[in-house]
């Protein structure tokens, strides 16, 4: 999971919100709203890191929907972009993210940085886990981010493992150089073409930022 900084709201959602009787589903510019959660979330779900787009993405509401009065769900600094959940045809228990939270209140909130920075990964399976209790409650139940279904710890275990493989090709003396590893670190903390950035950047961020807080 990655940290996400909220930029302005869309000027449709502005301008839709001071009408009377504005709510959500009301709202006909929902497209403006996945626009501007793409761009501040690299393309990437809030929660699992997968790579989204317009097409297939949701626009969650972090704390939710049915908790909100009409006015409240449309208060953009609430809303997330995430991915669908689940896998065509296999809706339910194996879901993910929001498709698995439902209406469930959470802790972790990724626009949070406190309560991101409490969330490692192991990397030896790439599981995703948090230390806080009511956090790991979040990631491996609520949330669902453990899927085996979604296959979710190999795909961040081998995202890992790539980027290992290709320091260790440029290390030297099997010493890690420190400045090949603030480079790396800065290549998955960027976005690149079209502003995405690399799928399940978070478990590389994590694992080279510990690497250079242990190194001299």
């Amino acid at each position: 999971m990655l940290y996400i900084q909220k930029k302005q709201e869309p000027d449709s959602l502005t301008k839709y919100r001071k009408q009377r009787f504005a709510h959500f589903d009301g709202y006909p510019n929902k497209d403006d709203i996945r626009r501007q959660l793409l761009e501040e979330q690299d393309h990437l779900c809030a929660y699992c890191m997968r790579r989204i787009d317009q097409e297939h993405m949701k626009i969650e509401h972090w704390y939710p929907e049915d908790r909100l009065t009409d006015k409240e769900r449309l208060e953009y600094k609430n809303m997330l972009g995430v991915c669908e959940g689940h896998i065509a045809g296999s809706k339910g228990a194996d879901d993910t993210c929001d498709a698995h939270k439902g209406n469930e209140l959470i802790v972790v909130n990724p626009q949070e940085r406190s309560t991101v920075d409490k969330i490692k990964y192991r990397t030896a399976t790439g599981e995703i886990y948090s230390e806080d209790a009511s956090i790991q409650k979040d990631l491996h139940i609520t949330l669902n981010l453990n899927s085996e279904k979604h296959q979710l710890k190999k795909n961040r275990k081998d995202t890992l493992d790539a980027v290992i493989r290709e320091m260790r090709k440029l290390q030297q003396n099997g010493v890690w150089n420190r400045k090949i590893m603030e480079s790396m670190l800065s290549f998955y903390e960027s976005t690149h073409s079209g502003g995405m950035k690399k799928e399940y950047a978070g478990i590389v961020i994590w694992y080279l930022q510990k690497k250079l807080n242990t190194t001299q």
